[in-house]
């Protein structure tokens, strides 16, 4: 019948186990979710493992394919893997929710976008204890402290031109210089909005040591503020490293808040 799904098929099924699965069709799919006619999704390694970074971007490919939502999980089959690399058409109804999703997107800001990515990491953790190997250090190209980082993700997947692996930005101050100058689509504000970029000093010597995505003021502005945060404790404490959680900060230790424009 036109318009109808194809059938589904549970060949070849990918699905997160433990110990994972590690083989070369997970390294096919990988480089499938980078490289297709629909988007990038960023899988965070093509290293044949099949991961929670994987799954989740099986999960957002799925997504934006149009699926319905009863089918949008984090298991990949012979039929989602031909779908995704445009080998067959996807159903109509799939096309029309498809188009439904992405403009709904097109309507949220840049901003919103990349805070809705931050939401999405949340309770992430790095895979072993104090090695940094996350989605971000992986797709950024360096296993290291990852707040900014992680920040620098969040734009990346959100559409930003102004974040790229390897180069922009692991590091706060270039952040910070960027955005005095107005360059990189990069600017300072005072007044932030939600997604905004939030430079710490935790250090108490001036210089921004890290970053996280302003959410909202707890109380007046201009005190304490919400917002995510990478390389932080699991539940949010601020002390602790190694995952993606929702902190509270202040405005005392906060440098500048950076907008981004593209």
């Amino acid at each position: 019948m036109p318009g109808a799904p194809p059938p589904l098929v549970e060949l070849d099924l990918l699905e997160l186990t433990s110990p994972p699965i590690r083989n070369g069709l997970v390294r096919e799919l990988q480089l499938i979710l980078r490289h297709n006619p629909y988007g990038t999704f960023e899988p965070g390694s093509t290293d044949g493992v099949y991961d929670e970074a994987t799954a989740a971007a099986v999960r957002r490919a799925k997504y934006w394919l149009g699926y319905p939502e009863s089918r949008i999980d984090e298991r990949s089959d012979r039929e989602f893997r031909v779908l995704l690399a445009g080998e067959i058409e996807l159903p109509t109804a799939w096309v029309r929710s498809r188009n439904r999703r992405l403009g709904r997107a097109r309507k949220l800001a840049l901003w919103d976008r990349a805070f809705q990515v931050a939401i999405d990491e949340v309770g992430r953790r790095e895979e072993s204890p104090d090695s940094k190997r996350t989605p971000y250090t992986l797709w950024y190209g360096v296993l290291a402290p990852f707040p900014v980082i992680f920040c620098s993700f969040c734009y990346a997947q959100a559409g930003s031109h102004a974040f790229a692996p390897g180069g922009r930005y692991a590091y706060a101050p270039y952040l910070l210089d960027d955005a005095r100058r107005s360059r990189n689509e990069l600017s300072l504000t005072a007044d932030p909005l939600r997604g905004d970029l939030a430079l710490l000093d935790t250090k108490g010597d001036g210089i921004p040591d890290r970053a996280c995505l302003f959410d909202d003021w707890t109380g007046e502005p201009g005190t304490m503020y919400e917002a995510i945060e990478g390389d932080v404790g699991y539940e949010g404490d601020v002390s602790g490293d190694g995952a993606v959680a929702r902190v509270k900060r202040i405005a005392a230790e906060t440098v500048a808040f950076v907008h981004v424009r593209g």
